[in-house]
């Protein structure tokens, strides 16, 4: 009973602990194991025989588990059955008429469990979960053995008791729903009783705890869907290519004649047609080279103002719209000074689009 409440505790004191959830899915999940399954030795027989000496052979284990891993707690909740077999044989001391010696007799015995456990689950890094935690439950413990050359039975029975176990698994994730894993069982099926064949023995009592250790492999399915990749973002719009408009005026003017005038008619209506897209109209006025820098840079201040006051007019918003002069500092057709040029008297509109 000792060991039983230190299974317990340990199990308990797991699954306060703090440690980062597992990089396993969450949600259902099946597994199926198998392993080898040793058996430890125990007193079968209370005041039947002097001497008893038996062998547990290695055996084998079958288990297989349905459970649900929460998602806000790195924890596991499984039913699970299990199924051990391991054969033994056996010497009896026969003190009787027939003089000392010994019987030689064997058997097996077999348990079927059902257990509901906790596992708490631990990230050892992407894809590698160690799980420790245990579980209470029913074993249905059967023993059949038989003594002497006829093979008589000495105990054929079976019974009904409480089982709790200890385990460590440590899983490996295979794909996004397959995981491998391999692990150590302790398992204790408590205090069974079982009758001996009166006739064989004077009879008696088969009894006591059975405890396995079961080392094994297995695989567990989990049920998960994984999680799809987020839809790429909707590409963003082309920006709206820049537009220039030239606005020509006469000499010495500031004033739109009817061509400029329809210039920036036109250049309004683009900015209308693209609106959601054109994030600035600059304006910059420009003279020809009749006359000195500080005459013409006023003069190209005041055609940059006309035609802002001519695209305002036409339904483009004030705030969006940046003038400035340039003078006759850059000439649309280079000339020496003092040309009366008509293509340098002029003003551009530029519609910029976001990101051009």
């Amino acid at each position: 009973m000792k060991l039983k409440t230190m299974l317990l505790a340990g199990a308990a004191a797991v699954a306060l602990t703090g440690a980062a959830a597992a990089d396993t899915p969450a949600g259902f999940y099946v597994d199926l194991q198998a392993g080898a399954n040793w058996v430890d030795d125990f007193q079968v027989l209370d005041d039947v025989a002097d001497d008893f000496d038996y062998k547990y052979d290695t055996g084998y284990a079958v288990m297989g588990a349905a459970g649900y891993k929460l998602d806000s707690l790195p924890l596991r909740i499984e039913f699970e059955l299990g199924w051990r077999s391991n054969d033994l044989s056996f010497d009896i001391f026969d003190g009787g008429e027939g003089g000392e010696g010994t019987i030689p007799g064997d058997g097996s015995t077999t348990v079927f469990s059902q257990m509901v456990n906790v596992m708490y689950d631990i990230d050892l890094g992407p894809g590698y979960v160690l799980s420790l935690g245990g579980g209470i439950g029913g074993a249905r413990i059967g023993f059949e053995g038989g003594v002497g050359s006829s093979s008589d039975n000495l105990v054929d029975g079976r019974d009904y008791v409480f089982a709790y176990q200890g385990a460590a698994e440590l899983e490996m994730m295979a794909g996004d729903n397959l995981g491998v894993y391999v692990g150590y069982n302790y398992f204790v099926a408590d205090n069974f009783d079982i009758d001996v064949d009166p006739g064989l023995l004077g009879g008696g009592v088969f009894k006591d705890d059975y405890n396995a250790h079961t080392v094994f492999a297995g695989v567990r399915y989990h049920f998960n869907e994984p999680e799809a990749a987020p839809p790429p973002p909707p590409p963003a719009p082309p920006p709206a290519p820049a537009k220039t408009f030239i606005v020509f005026f006469n000499f010495d003017k500031s004033d739109l004649t009817p061509e400029a005038q329809a210039v920036v008619a036109e250049a309004a209506a683009a900015y209308k047609a693209g609106s959601s897209v054109i994030m600035s109209v600059q304006v910059r006025g420009h003279t020809d080279t009749v006359g000195s820098a500080a005459y013409n840079l006023p003069l190209s201040e005041r055609r940059a103002a006309s035609v802002k006051a001519g695209l305002v007019a036409n339904g483009v918003p004030d705030n969006i719209i940046a003038t400035s002069g340039a003078g006759f500092s850059e000439p649309l057709v280079p000339t020496g000074p003092g040309v009366k040029e008509p293509q340098n008297r002029r003003a551009t509109i530029d519609l910029s689009g976001a990101g051009s």
